[in-house]
């Protein structure tokens, strides 16, 4: 843990809610972890500036909120300047996701939120082996591949489960095209892809 994570774990646990810090497995972890009710992301504001690691982190909570989790953030420089403030927003979302355990508990149905994030299955973090990949042949042109064409590469880089940002899809599917570099017409035609897939739009062949 940071300096700004190690107050914060302190602070917290001061007030009564049990925590386990860095939850998690190889590159990508939690930062402390309301213990089996609520994961609780500390951002420092110098890193989260970086419009690569708001998209992973943006990713990371979506999918962590996918599989039951109750998902509470917390930023540096909110945390230094209204503390209180910060300390009651943690305590109101810790309290919050025990009344959600409680209720799915009486109800039927729901999702589970008591199963520790090492044993989620299937894993956030961890790889799945991909399926069998389409096949294309090399192109000279990055116009000489249909939509259709780059969103079946597209669902096969992500079919081991691993979270990717815009740029990590784009860095790994050129490989794949045979390209060696980006130019500004190749990263324009593979981001109207993406942009196209994620709204399912039906892709030209």
């Amino acid at each position: 843990m940071n300096s700004f994570e190690a107050e914060v774990f302190d602070v917290l646990e001061s007030k009564g809610i049990p925590l386990v810090p860095q939850v998690g497995a190889s590159s990508y972890r939690i930062d402390l972890d309301g213990r089996y009710v609520l994961a609780i992301e500390c951002d420092g504001a110098s890193y989260h500036s970086s419009p690569t690691a708001r998209d992973r982190d943006r990713l990371r909570q979506q999918q962590l909120e996918n599989l039951g989790w109750k998902f509470h953030r917390i930023w540096s420089t909110d945390w230094f300047m209204r503390k209180d403030e910060e300390v009651a927003r943690a305590v109101s979302a810790y309290e919050n996701a025990v009344a959600s355990i409680s209720s799915s508990k009486s109800g039927a149905g729901g999702p589970s939120y008591e199963t520790p994030s090492t044993n989620l299955h299937p894993s956030p973090i961890e790889s799945q082996a991909r399926g069998v990949r389409p096949y294309l042949g090399q192109r000279d042109t990055i116009a000489d591949y249909s939509d259709w064409e780059l969103m079946s590469i597209f669902d096969w880089i992500e079919s081991d489960g691993r979270l990717r940002t815009d740029e990590e899809m784009i860095d790994e599917i050129l490989p794949e095209l045979g390209f060696h570099r980006r130019g500004s017409r190749i990263e324009g035609v593979l981001k109207s892809t993406l942009a196209k897939r994620r709204n399912r739009t039906k892709p030209t062949v």
